[in-house]
């Protein structure tokens, strides 16, 4: 694993690093961790309802140098993979298309047609119940597809959900690494322009979040109109490299920026 460059103080860069998706693909959870092995991934968030959740659990759930999360699922948004409800759409249907007993594609679905709020929660319990099964401890609560914007009513159950589940809700310690002032960093290479922003960054705490991954047949499975496979894979081969390219790991370590899991994060 990548070595921690020095201890946080006041003065540090302290950065909340995520790798997200863990459980959708085998390439995913291979890519996560190389990510965790040989670079500053510090924070895991795991889809229970991912086809490859169980591969993810072989490889990473006997960890204890990351923190682990729910990333809470209710969309399927590729059009050859999807996932449902680990609760089955008979008791959920509320979240799934009717004709395929599937999440819906993407967030705005709820805008049309609101879920009924016990069953969110209803689903990610056995969600994060089914992750705890795998040997998981479960640190804090994230959204696929931040699906929350859509359903706004659900944000003081969640809320509540989290403190009693013990674990640590992502919106509260959720200051995205700011853009550079000259906006030079909005047209490079996705990993160029994250070397620009953490050139630039002012001490505190941020959170930056990536989707690893390879360019093989599972990951070019991923894809959908709107987001071809091509640029899928492209994408999270710069999202794996956000983590572990040379150039990062370096300008980490000149700073002396510092990665952090989310037990480890202050509360913004």
């Amino acid at each position: 694993m990548y070595t921690q460059p020095t201890q946080p103080t006041e003065q540090s860069i302290r950065l909340i690093t995520r790798a997200d998706d863990a459980g959708s693909a085998r390439t995913a959870d291979r890519a996560i961790l190389d990510a965790i092995e040989g670079g500053i991934v510090r924070n895991v968030s795991l889809m229970a309802v991912g086809p490859t959740i169980e591969h993810a659990a072989e490889l990473l759930a006997g960890r204890r140098d990351v923190c682990f999360g729910i990333h809470g699922t209710l969309n399927a948004e590729w059009t050859d993979v999807r996932w449902g409800p680990i609760l089955g759409a008979a008791k959920v249907p509320s979240l799934v298309e009717p004709d395929t007993g599937m999440f819906t594609p993407t967030p705005a679905h709820f805008l049309n047609r609101a879920p009924a709020v016990e069953e969110v929660m209803a689903e990610l319990q056995a969600q994060l119940d089914r992750l705890r099964s795998l040997g998981f401890h479960i640190s804090y609560a994230d959204s696929h597809m931040v699906f929350e914007w859509a359903i706004p009513q659900i944000a003081e159950p969640f809320d509540r959900w989290c403190e009693r589940e013990g674990i640590r809700n992502y919106k509260r310690y959720s200051k995205l690494l700011p853009e550079t002032a000259s906006g030079s960093d909005k047209v490079s290479n996705p990993v160029d322009a994250l070397i620009t922003r953490l050139k630039h960054a002012e001490p505190g705490q941020y959170l930056i979040v990536g989707h690893p991954g390879y360019d093989e047949a599972d990951m070019r499975a991923f894809g959908n109109a709107d987001y071809k496979s091509e640029q899928v894979v492209a994408d999270r081969i710069n999202e794996r490299l956000l983590f572990m390219r040379e150039d990062v790991l370096a300008i980490v370590k000149e700073r002396g920026i510092v990665p952090i899991r989310y037990d480890e994060a202050n509360e913004l």
